[in-house]
Order: C-alpha cells, then sequence, then structure tokens
C-alpha cells in the first residue's frame, strides 16, 4: 500500500510539472493574410472599425458597447489607430488581446495580421488547460473572421 500510494504521488506531481512545462504562460495566437489594395482604404479599411459591421460574421450586435457576438466568442472593439485596431477577445470567460495591424505589402497588396495574447499565469492547472483549450477555440474563430474580412475586400476590388 506505502509504494502504490508513493507512486500515484509521483505520477501527479509529474503530470502537474507537465502541465507547468507545456502549456505557457502566455499564449500567442496569431495569423496572416494578404487582402486586396481595399483593405488600407480610408473609407473601406480593414482597420476602419465602425465599418466592420458590412464584414464581420457576427450573430449579434451590440452597438452601445460595440461588441460584436459569435457562435463562441464575443469581441469587444476598443479603438483604432492608423495601422493598427484592438479589441478584446472573450471565450469561455478567457480574455485575450486582440491586435490587427496593416502594412501596404505592395501597390495592390495590403499585409493583414492578427495577433491575440492570453495571459494564462494561472497557479491552478486546471485553469490553465481550460485556457489552452480556449485558446484553440479562439484560433479557430479568429480564422473565420479573417476569411470573413477578406472575402469582403476582394469584392471591392
Amino acid at each position: 500500500m506505502k509504494y502504490l500510494k508513493m507512486s500515484l504521488t509521483i505520477i501527479v506531481v509529474i503530470a502537474i510539472y507537465f502541465i507547468y512545462l507545456f502549456i505557457p504562460s502566455r499564449i500567442v495566437i496569431s495569423g496572416n493574410d494578404n487582402f486586396g489594395k481595399m483593405a488600407n482604404d480610408p473609407n473601406f479599411g480593414v482597420l476602419q472599425i465602425q465599418y466592420w459591421d458590412k464584414w464581420m460574421p457576427y450573430q449579434k450586435i451590440d452597438t452601445i458597447s460595440h461588441s460584436f457576438f459569435f457562435q463562441n466568442s464575443r469581441m469587444d472593439v476598443q479603438n483604432a489607430f492608423i495601422s493598427s485596431a484592438k479589441s478584446k477577445f472573450i471565450v469561455d470567460e478567457v480574455e485575450g488581446v486582440l491586435t490587427f495591424s496593416a502594412l501596404e505589402a505592395s501597390n495592390d497588396q495590403t499585409y493583414v495580421r492578427y495577433e491575440c495574447v492570453i495571459e494564462n499565469r494561472s497557479f491552478s492547472p486546471m485553469t490553465r488547460i481550460h485556457n489552452f483549450q480556449a485558446s484553440k477555440k479562439m484560433k479557430n474563430e479568429l480564422g473565420i473572421i479573417m476569411q470573413a474580412a477578406k472575402k469582403h475586400y476582394a469584392n471591392k476590388k
């Protein structure tokens, strides 16, 4: 019985160590794509947050709080600058800071990049696992959002 308890304790300690070793304390989800020239246009640009309701694949929108509700997530739009737009992206009560950036790549292309950062500094191994699983959902949702934006701006050429 003594060896069984010791073996189980060792297994639990190794499992917890594995969680802290392989699930990072800062999860970064990023991606990029090339858009048509219209992605940087002052009237229709991808960073013009006042036009996001025209292409964003939302299920519900709250215009007062500038929030888009999707199937599994929510995006609270915070502000936009000349070359970037910041939002708070929430999935399963896990928040990440989402930044969209746009750079002119050539005469007919705009390079659009997104980056979502989740601070995963929780002491609880279950919370770290939950945040990691939520980050996978975020990645899928952000892929859908980027495809909707690319499709919208492809039609604007």
